[in-house]
């Protein structure tokens, strides 16, 4: 795929253009998301090979990665596009029509964070109920959650899947080992 310029399309135009597929739609704009790195590849796929082995513990879910989220946030439409996510319960369709219960952010370096954030707050409004934004340079984690701070989680912590998920426990050195 060539770069796709942010511009202005309809949900319909975004939806049934397969140059959109790994783009996200906010307020009626296409947005490109950043390519994510080596570390952030790697990073993915260990938190979805974890998450899935916690489902196969504990029943009654699904792991994704850039699952389309269809939210409303004002009134207005957007997709967002975690790039792993945790989804209780069934769906049908190509996307979700609410927030997964976990979503993973994994910045990219040309990722900032207040942007990351951000889509938290958009996941958060629409149901979301955990958040892990992993920062690879920084070899942090910032776990987010409504109506709290966050709390950061370095090497030599655990993070662990809180109410959402009771008895996940992920060394945070795993992730970027």
């Amino acid at each position: 795929m060539g770069a796709v310029e942010n511009r202005l399309v309809t949900v319909e135009e975004y939806l049934s253009d397969p140059a959109y597929e790994h783009c996200e739609y906010v307020d009626g704009e296409v947005v490109e998301l950043n390519m994510g790195t080596d570390s952030h590849s790697r990073i993915t796929i260990k938190c979805g090979r974890w998450l899935d082995e916690y489902l196969d513990r504990n029943p009654g879910g699904s792991v994704h990665a850039e699952l389309h989220c269809r939210l409303t946030i004002g009134g207005k439409t957007r997709y967002r596009l975690p790039d792993v996510c945790l989804v209780r319960g069934s769906f049908e369709g190509p996307y979700i029509e609410r927030a997964p219960d976990l979503c993973v952010e994994i910045r990219s370096p040309k990722d900032s964070v207040g942007d990351q954030i951000a889509k938290f707050d958009d996941y958060f409004v629409n149901g979301c109920k955990l958040g892990w934004l992993i920062l690879p340079e920084e070899q942090t984690v910032l776990i987010l959650a409504p109506a709290s701070g966050p709390r950061v989680a370095r090497i030599g912590d655990t993070l662990d899947g809180g109410e959402v998920l009771p008895g996940l426990q992920i060394a945070v050195a795993s992730l970027f080992a």
